[in-house]
């Protein structure tokens, strides 16, 4: 029986090996993306980045050779290939926990710690954060995280007190956070380009300055929400910002995530360009804009 990849080959699409699936460009449309279409190698489910299309094996035969149902059944029986072996797949989305937006009441609207951070009150309640004073979060600075749709589906919290066993809390599942896209996302796709950085404070450090085309990973990696999302923006370049620190940990993290992300885009859109000291919170605003300069870093003028 005729497997996902031999078929594909026969069809001409050029195939990379990326884990469980193939990437590979759409020869339905017209694409100078060669990640942007990824097809599961047991299946044939796909999914395009682009235009959000997905379906069965037998879909993706089908619109690539411009043929209706019968001849696609026939095309494919002739390959000896097992309709049913591709699954017809339903989009698997897994429910995300959607908070109460009544919990925002409950913050105390106190952005002081952040004043001791050089951030101003202006930029830091952009972001409809504030004190918990009881619950899981207690003496945290606590942001929601939004989705497109402006729901809650997580928080994160910073510690101001210093006595709790973590610096940052989260709630929720941070590996289907895109944050903070949904107040910067504009700013993004006008730049096209995104800079990754690892906390919110650093983030926050980069808005006060002006750079707003930013995205926090909260450690030192990147989730398949924001892979997606950036190879569907068709960004020209991503910067890697980890700290710089004594301890070599953001270094030798951001030379790992180069290496993961030009499997999926060109060589030339991955850059590293670490914060100048340890971090962003450490720099000034005029050190910040020179880092940007000296970089090379396009920041799209409003």
């Amino acid at each position: 029986m005729a497997d996902v990849k031999e078929i594909l080959s026969s069809l001409g699409y050029k195939l990379r090996d990326v884990g469980k699936e193939f990437r590979t460009k759409p020869l339905y449309r017209d694409s100078d993306s060669d990640n942007v279409l990824s097809i599961k190698k047991d299946t044939g489910y796909w999914y395009d980045f682009k235009t959000s299309q997905h379906g069965s094996f037998d879909k993706l035969v089908k619109i690539t050779l411009g043929l209706d149902d019968l001849k696609t059944e026939e095309y494919l029986k002739n390959k000896d290939w097992q309709t049913e072996a591709s699954g017809i797949e339903k989009e698997k989305l897994e429910e995300l926990k959607i908070f109460p937006k009544e919990l925002l009441c409950k913050l105390e609207k106190d952005h002081s710690y952040w004043a001791t951070r050089n951030i101003k009150e202006e930029t830091v309640s952009i972001f409809e954060g504030g004190v918990a004073s009881n619950g899981r979060m207690k003496d945290r600075y606590v942001l929601p995280i939004f989705n497109s749709k402006k729901q809650i589906v997580g928080f994160t919290g910073r510690d101001l007190i210093g006595n709790k066993k973590a610096k940052w809390k989260h709630l929720g599942d941070k590996s289907k956070w895109v944050y903070p896209l949904f107040f910067n996302k504009d700013h993004v796709l006008k730049a096209k380009s995104i800079i990754l950085v690892e906390s919110v404070g650093d983030m926050l450090s980069l808005w006060q300055a002006g750079v707003k085309n930013t995205a926090v990973t909260f450690g030192l990696d990147i989730n398949n929400a924001l892979l997606n999302l950036f190879i569907r923006m068709d960004l020209d370049k991503i910067y890697i910002s980890f700290n710089n620190d004594e301890n070599q940990a953001g270094n030798q993290a951001a030379k790992k995530l180069y290496f993961k992300l030009i499997k999926f885009f060109d060589k030339e859109q991955i850059l590293i360009a670490l914060p100048t000291k340890n971090d962003f919170g450490e720099m000034n605003e005029e050190e910040i804009k020179e880092w940007l300069k000296t970089k090379n870093i396009y920041q799209h003028q409003e």
